[in-house]
């Protein structure tokens, strides 16, 4: 599908914390570039960690919600977040033709990440995990190589 420039009401909104979700998408007029960008926007929730999507806060915030896609209009109270929410409307955007394939596959990819992690919460520990250095695995000789070369 090709990409419109054409703008549509949307307003995405996750009470997390006191507010700190940004209002940069509440009731406004938007291209799908722009609802793209940010959704995979750092949200600066797990300062200094970067990499925090706007998408993962709308899919396991703790608190309420709401997304509103032209008439659509998916909402949640306390507890109900869902990354079900999230794929529904990424859909929608995507079949009125505003994502092109690689945005929509893209954000499926980060939806499934946000799945996995499950929690507001542990955003932070999964992005740290993320950023740890790669142990390389030690074979047997270099095991004996060391052990050689520390009695030197």
């Amino acid at each position: 599908m090709n990409q419109t420039r054409d703008k549509v009401y949307v307003s995405l909104y996750a009470k997390i914390y006191t507010e700190n979700f940004s209002d940069e998408m509440i009731d406004r007029y938007a291209t799908g570039e722009e609802i793209y960008q940010f959704l995979l926007k750092d949200a600066k929730c797990c300062l200094p960690l970067r990499g925090d999507h706007n998408l993962w806060y709308l899919g396991c915030n703790e608190k309420f919600g709401s997304i509103i896609y032209r008439n659509r209009f998916w909402k949640w109270s306390f507890g109900e977040a869902s990354f079900d929410n999230c794929e529904k409307f990424i859909n929608a955007v995507y079949q009125d033709g505003l994502f092109t394939e690689r945005q929509y596959q893209r954000l499926l990819k980060k939806i499934e990440e946000g799945r996995e992690i499950g929690d507001m919460y542990r955003i932070a520990d999964y992005l740290a995990g993320r950023r740890k250095p790669k142990i390389k695995p030690t074979t047997n000789t270099e095991t004996k190589t060391e052990k050689e070369n520390s009695y030197v």
